[in-house]
């Protein structure tokens, strides 16, 4: 089911555009998520953004915001053998290398970070926040560990999907090792388990 999903998801986001208003839209619903998060939430120093590929959403937005509050920022590096994905630190014009899954990802020169605030692309979602990757489980396996070592550290951690609305989905099948998202932003609406 997942699998034929993932083709449908892949075939739908290609085509998806966003016209000025929606661009402006989401600029505002991304300052908006952020501004709330950051209204209770005051200590928050690290994050995580992606390079987007096959159309994803740019999430390059979150720049200027992370920069103006000094929050040091990273970008995940993944390891096909160890089925994983750490953080490295990652500023604008920083060298970025083509990794394993063909995304581009620093260089394994920078610092592993630790984000408090993770940015995550998707192909589908639906209104329980849980998202359709790529299948690999990569971003699902680091959201579960950093949200237990920051849970630990009695530390702030969220995660904020980015997507098109036109990616919704009634119903993404999901099973126990899926971990649903904190927050999805899209260029009409911003859904969170605090709303």
């Amino acid at each position: 089911m997942k699998n034929t999903l993932r083709i449908l998801a892949k075939k739908k986001r290609l085509v998806i555009k966003l016209g000025d208003d929606s661009k402006t839209n989401l600029t505002k619903q991304i300052k908006y998520c952020l501004n709330n998060i950051s209204f209770y939430n005051h200590n928050i120093e690290t994050a995580s953004l992606y390079y987007p590929i096959n159309n994803e959403l740019d999430p390059f937005e979150f720049v200027k915001y992370f920069q103006d509050r000094n929050i040091i920022m990273s970008m995940p590096v993944v390891d096909i053998i160890k089925k994983s994905m750490l953080f490295r630190r990652w500023s604008p014009g920083d060298e970025l290398r083509i990794g394993p899954l063909g995304n581009l990802e620093p260089t394994h020169a920078k610092d592993i970070i630790l984000p408090q605030i993770m940015i995550v692309p998707m192909l589908m979602f639906d209104r329980e926040l849980f998202r359709l990757g790529y299948g690999g489980g990569y971003y699902d396996k680091s959201i579960f560990n950093l949200k237990k070592y920051f849970h630990k550290e009695k530390r702030f951690f969220a995660t904020i999907g980015l997507a098109y609305s036109k990616q919704e989905f009634k119903k993404i099948p999901n099973e126990n090792h899926d971990v649903n998202l904190d927050y999805i932003v899209t260029e009409k609406e911003i859904l969170s388990k605090s709303y």
